[in-house]
């Protein structure tokens, strides 16, 4: 009998309680941003053939219409624009056949985010909607964007977002958490999400529990607004 009641008295003891707030809160919509750049050019050989000399080599920035190599045809590639050098995965006098890759060129002065984003959340956001930005390398400053356009993708669904002020260092292919913001409310009644469940919210009023149906706002990622019941702030809410 000891140990049933001292095991209720343990899970008892597990239920949190806290209380109703005013405060702000703000609905978003988050994505996974990875860093593209919208000149990227891939040299790729027509003929079979081979390169008889690279004139740049993998990291080196070029200026356009520098050189960039010659095949053993006697055709010269030169720079579409400026940009760094990516990649080149042949080496001179390989046989390529053709559409191999021989050179990637992308312009590091032209980058955007491309946001992956779920359905649910692509039907709430639209062109020229702000954008607040996290680099994990770059966690004490949010950066600022805007949704320029919106476009399926193999089968996923995309948000394009230019960054008013790049950071110094950033690279293509490098990954950003991404908030949109939808709406936003001051000076609201506010519980934890966690604290709804199916409609409902367990409070204690003057010692007594009861278990309420909820009309909800707002909610963000911890909190909830509340519209009805009109909560007091001395209740105490029971999380699950």
């Amino acid at each position: 009998m000891y140990k049933i009641f001292f095991l209720f008295f343990l899970i008892s003891c597990n239920k949190t309680v806290t209380h109703p707030e005013i405060g702000d809160v703000v609905e978003a919509v988050y994505g996974l941003g990875t860093v593209e750049s919208e000149e990227t050019f891939h040299a790729r050989s027509a003929i079979v053939s081979s390169v008889q000399e690279f004139y740049v080599t993998e990291g080196q920035d070029v200026k356009k219409g520098d050189l960039l190599f010659k095949t053993d045809q006697g055709s010269v590639t030169r720079a579409p624009f400026s940009g760094r050098v990516t990649e080149i995965p042949v080496s001179p006098g390989e046989n390529l056949f053709p559409q191999t890759m021989i050179l990637t060129l992308v312009n590091l002065e032209r980058l955007f985010l491309s946001v992956s984003l779920e359905q649910q959340g692509t039907m709430r956001i639209r062109p020229g909607l702000k954008a607040e930005i996290s680099f994990e390398f770059f966690r004490n400053k949010k950066l600022k964007g805007t949704i320029t356009t919106i476009y399926p993708r193999k089968e996923q669904f995309i948000a394009k977002v230019k960054i008013d002020e790049w950071p110094a260092g950033v690279l293509p292919a490098m990954t950003a958490d991404v908030a949109f913001e939808i709406a936003r409310k001051t000076n609201v009644l506010l519980v934890p999400s966690k604290a709804l469940a199916n409609g409902f919210i367990s409070i204690k009023r003057d010692g007594k529990k009861q278990k309420l149906p909820v009309e909800i706002g707002l909610v963000d990622l911890e909190k909830a607004e509340i519209i009805t019941p009109e909560l007091k702030l001395t209740d105490e809410i029971i999380l699950p």
